[in-house]
């Protein structure tokens, strides 16, 4: 195709140096200034003679024929190849559009198969697991359970962010969150806190906990890591930090350190006597 082409080129500039050539050659015999003014009264002159006239008709014959009309001829041919290729692009085009809207239109039953089976057998499910559900779990689904549940949920997400210090001395008019603030400087820990109240009832000679909120339960597990660090502070060595914990948690962990301390006991009246005295002595040393 880039050979046709190439030919083609050198075909037409040709053309256009040998019209040039006549041309010029009947304007010059003519005497005329531009070819635009090249007429047949121009030609019928006494001047230009029937033997150029019949050289110039030669050679312009020779023109169209080797030239001029082989030209024509090859380009007529590609037009009319290049409408007989598209046309067969079009129609292999709207082939493949309709192939594409077959393939649609198939894949579109398939989903549809597809979606019509999963309903069917989510439908059975949902109906056996309701009839399960509603003979053997009519009360959990109560909703005042659910709230309860959801109450607890959420109590217990908010208690995450909470730290509670106990043994911090109570006074009137008491300035929390500088108190507390003091406690986290101890800790080298200098987080933002929010909520510093007294927890439960005052009562004569009680010291009330103090609860307070940080900004997420990793600052509390860091605030927690460092506690141990109060006991060898000169005037927080009576403070304790710990978690805030629900009522249930609280009577689980206390009731955990009393079958410590039975278990504890038990060991020891078990054990041979002057046992008891060597370990003391070595715990002291």
């Amino acid at each position: 195709m880039e050979m046709e082409l190439s030919v083609n080129k050198r075909l037409l500039e040709s053309i256009i140096v040998v019209r040039d050539d006549l041309m010029d050659s009947i304007r010059e015999e003519c005497g005329l200034t531009g070819t635009s003014k090249i007429t047949s009264l121009a030609l019928n002159k006494r001047t230009v003679s029937k033997e150029k006239l019949c050289g110039w008709i030669e050679s312009m014959c020779s023109i169209l024929n080797s030239n001029a009309v082989p030209l024509l001829q090859s380009t007529v041919a590609k037009a009319d190849r290049c409408e007989v290729l598209d046309s067969e692009k079009i129609k292999d085009q709207n082939c493949i559009i309709q192939l594409q809207n077959e393939l649609i239109k198939k894949k579109e039953k398939e989903i549809d198969c597809i979606r019509d089976a999963m309903q069917k057998t989510v439908k059975s499910e949902i109906t056996s697991y309701a009839s399960v559900a509603s003979k053997s779990c009519a009360a959990a689904l109560a909703p005042r359970r659910i709230s309860r549940a959801m109450k607890t949920v959420v109590e217990r997400e908010d208690r995450k962010r909470n730290v509670i210090i106990y043994g911090m001395e109570e006074a009137e008019k008491e300035v929390l969150p500088d108190k507390v603030e003091n406690v986290l400087v101890q800790l080298g820990e200098k987080p933002v806190i929010s909520n510093c109240c007294r927890i439960g009832t005052k009562k004569q000679g009680a010291i009330r906990p103090i609860k307070f909120t940080l900004r997420d339960p990793d600052a509390v597990l860091q605030v927690l890591r460092k506690a141990y660090v109060l006991r060898s502070k000169e005037g927080f060595r009576s403070m304790y930090v710990c978690p805030d914990r629900t009522t249930e948690e609280r009577a689980a962990i206390k009731e955990m350190k009393q079958k410590k301390k039975l278990l504890q006991a038990s060991q020891v009246n078990e054990d041979p006597p002057g046992c008891s005295e060597g370990l003391k002595t070595e715990h002291t040393v």
